[in-house]
């Protein structure tokens, strides 16, 4: 089941009725919204290399490998196509987030000068980028956190579009874990249905959504109900962070009846940052961790 199905005309209705709902969120939804839109435009209309499919193990993903261990679902060949998405998500981020512009322009001018390519990134992603990020850091001498930002987008352009091709070929994905089962992240957020009470996980990294048992821990797996809970604020029921004393970890999570309003995931995650902040006071951690919910 996707749940993001958005298109880049609906991002700015979604977020004016997520500062609605929660005033207090708009700075920094304002500061993303230029990076989402960029994102879903671009998710929409690059092209990239078709990959073979049916090289996916359906045993495997049975028993708990996600398809970004069986498949390099990036195509490092197609420089030009990623030298493109990180320009223009470069200049998206300095839209939103001026603060970042010398850093981003760095970079940038580095791409356009040939001298940082960005498909050694993801040459193979994920297990390398950090290496070739630190080397970009001692060679070139561009900021760490800068890098790992921007290059975070444009994964995620590649691996939502993977995702959709994914999800289009092997139907609904016999799942069973807490991480992603495309790309083998945490989730973010989750999303409870009141009719029936499912719940689903969202990731953002590639943003794929899947059912996952409302009883056990997305991260350490726990199923000991005494340790586990979810956190309310009074007088917004429908918000709420599921906590697992085990591992310490938190996700924040939604109660959705019907679908009456498109949503976006990923905003709905920025747009429960009081939560984010009231359960790292109590000591508790993100399961993923993403640059609107590290705040300490």
């Amino acid at each position: 089941m996707m749940l993001n199905s958005q298109k880049e005309s609906d991002i700015d209705q979604i977020i004016d009725r997520a500062i609605e709902q929660n005033p207090h969120s708009k700075d920094i939804l304002k500061a993303f919204q230029p990076i989402i839109a960029k994102q879903t435009n671009l998710v929409a209309s690059a092209e990239f290399k078709k990959l073979d499919y049916s090289a996916i193990d359906q045993e495997k993903l049975k028993a708990g490998v996600p398809v970004i261990k069986q498949l390099n679902l990036f195509s490092p060949e197609q420089s030009e196509l990623l030298k493109k998405i990180v320009l223009a998500l470069a200049c998206a981020v300095k839209d939103g987030l001026p603060a970042m512009a010398e850093g981003i322009d760095k970079l940038a001018g580095l791409i356009q000068k040939d001298k940082l390519n960005p498909s050694d990134y993801f040459q193979a992603y994920p297990d390398t980028e950090n290496r070739v990020i630190k080397h970009w850091v001692e060679e070139l001498k561009i900021t760490e956190a800068t890098g790992l930002f921007l290059f975070s987008l444009v994964a995620r352009v590649v691996l939502e579009s993977r995702a959709k091709e994914i999800s289009a070929y092997l139907g609904e994905i016999q799942w069973v874990k807490g991480y992603c089962p495309i790309c083998g992240e945490l989730p973010t957020i989750a999303l409870i249905q009141e009719e029936g009470g499912k719940r689903f996980l969202h990731c953002s990294s590639c943003n794929h959504d899947w059912r996952f048992t409302r009883v056990v821990c997305p991260y350490c797996e726990n199923e000991a109900q005494q340790g586990m809970d979810y956190f309310y604020i009074e007088k917004k029921t429908q918000e709420s962070a599921f906590v697992c004393d085990k591992c310490k970890k938190y996700l924040v999570t939604l109660y959705r009846a019907g679908s009456l309003f498109v949503r976006d995931m990923d905003i709905a995650s920025i747009n429960l940052i009081h939560l984010d902040m009231i359960m790292q006071d109590k000591g508790y951690e993100p399961m993923a961790s993403r640059v609107w919910n590290i705040l300490k």
